[in-house]
């Protein structure tokens, strides 16, 4: 799984099949760097079902287990936002903390 905030969002009126009722989001991948948490150099399009907006920090699971997400089955994913951030404790301090 990586952390990510959502920077954007997809649309695409030609869909294979099973992505036609999905929502596609661009994701910034972050890491924790000296305390806090910092942009990487990662961005990449994951599935949301679970209603991201921009600026929102969310973890995404990615490859064989992205396909394991519930609503993904029958869809070629490669990545699924599985959950909106609320709080990131690390290196003994909050890092993150939805406001």
């Amino acid at each position: 799984m990586i952390i990510a905030k959502v920077i954007g969002k997809v649309v695409a009126t030609m869909k294979e099949p099973g992505f036609q009722s999905k929502k596609l989001v661009v994701v910034h991948a972050h890491i924790i760097k000296e305390g806090r948490l910092v942009p990487g150099q990662t961005v990449i399009v994951a599935n949301d079902d679970l209603g991201a907006g921009e600026g929102d920090l969310v973890a995404v699971t990615q490859g064989s287990s992205a396909r394991l997400a519930p609503g993904m089955k029958n869809c070629p994913t490669d990545a699924v936002v599985i959950a909106l951030i609320d709080r990131i404790d690390a290196e003994g301090k909050v890092v993150f903390h939805k406001g």
